[in-house]
């Protein structure tokens, strides 16, 4: 006859603040702005977080213009990519802020006409955003704007 072994099916027990630290990572969203109407892909199954934001046909001027701002605080790691669909060159710059308020440049790039770019901020704030602008006065471009994230659980 065999020893009985006793082996217990109860979960561990994780505590409230341990529940709250965790992020909920257990699908991939992907939140895209086309035109200012924003909708949500969700992908199944996937081992961390990824997010996405387009900004698609974003317009260049003499003055200087953001994009609307993400909160990069639970970021692990984030990109933007940008692809100047124009023949005029663009001025980019990476801003971040501690308040969605008061912004400084992070730093800044020009994208010649027909080139894609990646770029990623150098230091962190909890707030991050795009600003563009057109090099040349009078000579408009269209950039296509990509903002890629991923959170490791």
């Amino acid at each position: 006859m065999r020893p009985t072994k006793y082996v217990s099916r109860r979960r561990p027990r994780r505590s409230c603040r341990a529940k709250l630290l965790k992020p909920p990572c257990s699908r991939i969203t992907r939140p895209r702005v086309k035109q200012g109407r924003p909708s949500r892909t969700i992908l199944p199954g996937a081992t961390h977080c990824f997010t996405e934001h387009t900004y698609v046909g974003a317009e260049t001027s003499s003055s200087t213009s953001a994009l609307p701002a993400q909160d990069t605080s639970s970021l692990s790691l984030y990109t933007y990519g940008i692809v100047n669909r124009g023949k005029n060159p663009a001025l980019v710059q990476i801003q971040i802020s501690p308040n969605a308020v008061d912004y400084a440049v992070d730093s800044q790039e020009v994208i010649a006409g027909g080139q894609t770019k990646a770029l990623v901020p150098q230091r962190f704030l909890r707030y991050t955003r795009l600003a563009i602008q057109s090099v040349e006065p009078d000579q408009p471009t269209r950039l296509d704007v990509y903002f890629q994230a991923q959170r490791m659980p």
